[in-house]
């Protein structure tokens, strides 16, 4: 699969959050985001799923819910974080794969060890565009 690297401006993801253990995620990790999805999808609101991973002092912080265009579209009660502007890898999978995101994250793996990107890891995003597609966005250097 073929990434295609992009420049996004600033945005605001807001829903639930969760520590992560560091910059990169563990089992742990992988269970509190499936627990946490479970929570945000019995709210059933409309609207794509989005999630953010921000780091932060050498560690990181996920925000699983939806993107919002200001700080006033966030709903009560539901944590907001920033998604800094700056360069991106864009990795897209569609059609009916086993694992939408594990297999988008095995194409970014791939491509940092073939030396094609060079993350940053200060902040990542998923897009949940349907059931079937997914857009996993890595911070790079540009």
């Amino acid at each position: 699969m073929d990434f295609e690297k992009v420049q996004l401006p600033d945005s605001y993801v807001a829903g639930l959050t969760i520590p992560l253990a560091g910059k990169e995620v563990t089992r742990r990790d992988l269970d509190l985001v499936n627990f946490t999805w479970d929570r945000y999808l019995a709210r059933e609101k409309d609207g794509p799923r989005v999630a953010a991973y921000v780091a932060q002092d050498g560690r990181s912080a996920a925000v699983l819910g939806y993107e919002c265009g200001s700080l006033d579209e966030a709903e009560p009660g539901d944590v907001v974080t920033r998604i800094p502007a700056g360069a991106y890898a864009k990795f897209v999978v569609a059609g009916k794969p086993y694992d939408l995101t594990r297999t988008a994250w095995a194409e970014v793996v791939k491509a940092e060890n073939e030396g094609r990107i060079t993350r940053t890891h200060n902040t990542d995003i998923e897009r949940f565009v349907d059931a079937t597609s997914v857009e996993v966005y890595v911070s790079i250097l540009a």
